[in-house]
Parts: structure tokens; sequence; C-alpha cells
């Protein structure tokens, strides 16, 4: 069965584009069993987790958050017993830290989107999992990120990090039962019981098209067009990440290749 990791939604994310009774349908239709919201710096109060869970007894729903550190990196927390004590701005050794003294489970998100290193604590202390696949994770970062898992001989995940209903359902990750709740999911992550999943089909077609519009948005690059600019001219799926590695000439492709086997905890 699937469940996604990483998931926004516009109630708790101020990027979030869509409302959490909108991701959590989508999900249902698209055959995800499971959904994490993983707002920025926020977990869902459990009332309103289960008030929202009511209406939709064909998805589970759990909550962790996603944490920035100090250096700029993101971090998503699972199976916090204290759940103020993370914020964003602390520093990546603090937040791997204090979730592994609770008992929690910490995985980087999205490594290399934002710049080429990672935080030394990453190494030192050790995260449960890398995030080496989602829609904000492109070809240039994700190769460094699985090459980062294999050193580490780290657990590799996927998730969709969706934000918006249509970025649901091209990667997710693979269990082989529900985790009864938010403390369950903790240790399944940091267990590695987990395989990666992806919509193959789905990405390659992507992908394509991309490559088809591909000359025309280099072309406005060369005329001199922000990327803001761009973006308000293009389709959903060419969004800023896209535009600026287009830019820096980076190779902007989703990943289809998942990781090698040899990656496990």
């Amino acid at each position: 069965m699937l469940i996604d990791l990483h998931v926004h939604t516009s109630r708790y994310s101020s990027c979030g584009r869509s409302e959490p009774e909108e991701m959590v349908a989508q999900a249902r239709t698209l055959g995800l069993r499971a959904l994490v919201f993983t707002e920025h710096a926020v977990h869902w109060p459990q009332q309103e987790l289960e008030e929202l869970q009511a209406r939709f007894p064909q998805v589970r729903l759990y909550c962790g958050a996603e944490i920035t550190s100090a250096e700029g990196d993101d971090f998503l927390v699972y199976g916090l017993h204290d759940r103020t004590a993370l914020d964003s701005g602390m520093a990546a050794a603090d937040i791997i830290a204090i979730t592994h003294r609770q008992h929690g489970a910490v995985i980087l998100a999205h490594p290399y989107r934002y710049r080429d290193e990672v935080p030394e604590a990453v190494r030192t202390l050790g995260v449960d999992a890398i995030e080496i696949m989602s829609t904000n994770i492109y070809n240039y970062a994700h190769q460094r990120a699985a090459a980062l898992a294999q050193e580490l001989q780290i657990k590799a995940v996927a998730a969709s990090d969706g934000h918006h209903t249509d970025m649901l359902g091209l990667y997710a990750t693979e269990i082989d039962a529900l985790p009864a709740d938010n403390f369950a999911l903790a240790e399944l992550i940091r267990n590695g019981h987990t395989q990666i999943w992806l919509d193959a089909e789905t990405i390659r077609a992507q992908n394509e098209a991309l490559e088809r519009v591909r000359p025309e948005i280099e072309g406005f690059i060369a005329q001199g067009l922000s990327n803001r600019d761009l973006r308000e001219l293009l389709s959903t799926y060419v969004n800023l990440t896209v535009i600026q590695g287009i830019r820096d000439g980076r190779d902007v492709m989703r990943p289809l290749q998942c990781v090698p086997e040899t990656v496990s905890p």
C-alpha cells in the first residue's frame, strides 16, 4: 500500500495551493492509502486531524512537520512527543538530536535543491532516511541525493512534497501495513521498512512535455524575461525551480530511476 510522507495544504502552509479536503479527496481517487501532513513548522492539531479523518475514512491521515534549519536545509520530523521542542531556524544538529531524543524519525528533505551541500550533522549524527525523489527534486539534485544515501548507507524514500492536488501521485512510499499512529509511523521510518514507488508513465510524459517546451523557455530567457514573467507564461508543471534550472543549464527532468537496493539501513 502507498503512503505519501510529505504533503502540504493551504490551511497551514503559506505555499500550499489546495485545501486539505481537496488533497485527501485526490489521494483517495489516486489510490493512496495514507497521507502525512508535514506543514512548515506546524503540526496539525489532533482534533482537526480527527475531524478530517472522519470525513475521509478511506485515506489514513498522519501528521509530522517540515522544519527549516539555520543552514537552510529542510527536515521532515515525525512522532514527536513534545511538538514545541522544534522550530524553524534551529541548527540542523539540534533538529536531529532533539527528534532522536524523543524517539521520533527525521528525514532530510530534497537535499541539494537550494545549495550544493548538506549540514555536517547529517553525516555525524545521522538521519533516518533521505528523500531522493519528489515533485521538487529534479535529476540534478536526485543524483546527488541518491549518492549521499549510498555513501551513508541510509534508507532512501520518495514522496510527493505536494502543495497542490496535481502534485500527488507521482512519487510515494510503499509499506506493508498502515501504522497505528504518528509514533508507529516514526518507528516504521526508523526501521526502514519502506520501498520507493513512482508513476513512471506519467513522469515520462511530463519529461517529454518539458523537453518540447524547453527551447521556447531558453528563447524567452535569451530575451531577458525574468523567472516570474516566464512562470506566468508557462503551464503549471513548469515552476520557478525548473525555470531557474534551465537558466543555469541543469538537468531538470524528473527522476525515473529508483535508487539501487544496496541503499538500506
